[in-house]
């Protein structure tokens, strides 16, 4: 560890510049998010509806409790969302998301900013927090109930504390960097990487060093790893006890029906993953969905800015440790753990495009303290690297602007889900207008948007407690309305009508729209 530089006091905490980063970040992420439901795109990706449902039903559902939060998915960023998804219309306009999104985007501006200002001092440090604030990627997935912007602000945070921590040496500021890090491994898996790579590092970072911080205990460093990994190591026990409780099996996220790797293998079933078991290609594929995401030109920046970086580990590595995304996802989409699909690649389309957004933060990071470094060691080239770096963020803003929204990958991912089977968006409308009442039969094919408004607890699924499989051996008994897609082979509710007399003699089809159709009792 190392001395932390002298701190000047200020007079208003207004003048804090990580407050005035997070105020600066509360205005363009409202205006994104004003922007996202003006448009119709803050339920663009399916999946932020499931996550805003997920919340909702632990306590809206024929069987509500914690059982519902489900596997697969971690449980915090849901139980973030629960309080707002209790208002109604913040569930059913997505503005549950976007609440715990844009405090998550604060957080994650804010942090950097302390982070970089901790670090250079000087405005330059605004550079690097620009490139993250106004990335349209990152504005985006804010504004929607989507989980990444929650483990960013948790893995910034925790970076940004251990960067504190490196210099100081405080207890306080390193339980801070393990509670964040512990909210990371509560959101997504990518967590439980960045801990498996923090927490060695904590290890070194307290070893006694001739340089580092004043009176060091040679044996502190086992402690200080013990106080960083322990929270997260506590999430991981009550995710693996909650996974053995409700559905018998500690790691049923990891090889359930639902879980990444199981959606993998099917893909690569069907030829669809290129990239397992090739690192190169994992890489590549990596890298493109970062500059799809990021920006390509703060990528390109980030080579040689990281081979700077490398060479002072022990006292700035701290924002090394926000790139453990590149790993992390190499090694997913490698080992078959993950999928991405570009448009350009083979097969083309657009999946998991979003993942590119983990790396933003780090990469900006790194930017910016590099070229401090280098400021530092040739003072008289400050103003046209500086001049370089505006033209570096408006030649990005250029691309993002020109190419919009090809090159702005989620909100590109986004629309391509959103737009991909229309007829689903024109079913959720049509139930916005008609649906009055009563259980509603549906295949978890079928996606059923918050917007109809429709209780949680009047839907019936497959898996419903004895209502799923008692509305499929017999619907015209147990439930007021059925939507079926026909077009979709293993749609276990279309096979539960056909050729069902007793079904049409009670049933009219109300709605139709190339195979996806909804029937409502007489």
């Amino acid at each position: 560890m190392t001395e932390a530089p002298p701190i000047r006091r200020r007079g208003s905490w207004l003048t804090r510049p990580a407050v005035q980063a997070g105020l600066i970040a509360f205005v363009t992420g409202t205006v994104a998010q004003w922007w996202a439901h003006q448009t119709h795109v803050v339920f663009a990706f399916w999946d932020a509806q499931a996550h805003l449902d997920i919340a909702r039903r632990i306590v809206d559902s024929t069987t509500p409790g914690l059982q519902m939060l489900g596997t697969v998915w971690l449980p915090l960023p849901h139980l973030l969302m629960l309080p707002f998804t209790l208002v109604d219309r913040w569930w059913w306009n997505g503005l549950a998301g976007g609440i715990v999104g844009l405090a998550a985007y604060i957080v994650i501006v804010a942090a950097l900013h302390a982070l970089l200002m901790r670090r250079i001092g000087t405005s330059l440090a605004w550079a690097g927090t620009i490139f993250v604030a106004l990335n349209p990627s990152l504005l985006y997935l804010q504004t929607t109930a989507m989980t990444e912007p929650v483990l960013l602000a948790a893995l910034v945070l925790s970076v940004s504390a251990l960067d504190l921590w490196n210099h100081t040496g405080s207890r306080k500021i390193l339980v801070l960097a393990a509670c964040s890090a512990a909210v990371a491994v509560g959101s997504r898996y990518d967590g439980w990487f960045y801990l498996l790579v923090a927490t060695p590092c904590v290890a070194w970072w307290a070893w006694p060093s001739p340089r580092a911080w004043p009176t060091p205990h040679p044996k502190r460093w086992l402690p200080d790893a013990a106080i960083f990994a322990a929270p997260s190591a506590l999430m991981i026990a009550a995710w693996l006890i909650y996974n053995a409780v409700y559905f018998g099996d500690p790691l049923a996220f990891q090889r359930g029906a639902w879980s990444a790797q199981s959606q993998a293998a099917a893909l690569a079933g069907q030829q669809m993953v290129p990239t397992a078991h090739h690192p190169l290609v994992a890489t590549a594929y990596y890298l493109a969905a970062t500059a799809l995401c990021s920006g390509i030109v703060l990528l390109l920046a980030a080579v040689p800015a990281t081979a700077i970086m490398l060479r002072h580990l022990r006292t700035q590595g701290v924002a090394l440790l926000l790139l453990t995304a590149l790993p992390f996802n190499v090694l997913a989409l490698w080992a078959q753990q993950s999928v991405i699909q570009l448009p350009w690649g083979h097969p083309a389309g657009l999946l998991n495009v979003r993942y590119g957004i983990m790396m933003l933060p780090g990469l900006a990071a790194v930017v910016t303290l590099a070229l401090a470094r280098v400021l530092r060691r040739l003072p008289r080239a400050r103003k046209p690297m500086l001049a370089a770096l505006v033209g570096a963020i408006l030649v990005q803003a250029c691309l993002f602007a020109i190419h919009w929204p090809a090159w702005v990958g989620a909100l590109r991912e986004g629309i391509a889900i959103r737009d991909g089977d229309p007829r689903q968006q024109v079913a959720s409308d049509w139930l916005v207008t008609h649906y009055d009442g009563g259980r509603l039969l549906v295949d978890e094919a079928v996606n059923i948007s918050p917007r109809t408004r429709i209780p949680l607890r009047n839907r019936v699924y497959r898996w419903t407690w004895l209502l799923g499989p008692a509305a499929l051996t017999a619907p015209e008994q147990n439930v007021d309305w059925v939507v079926v897609d026909t077009r979709h082979g293993n749609d276990v509710v279309a096979q539960a009508i056909a050729d069902r007399p007793a079904f049409t003699q009670r049933f009219d089809r109300v709605f139709d729209d190339n195979g996806l159709a909804i029937w409502r009792r007489k």
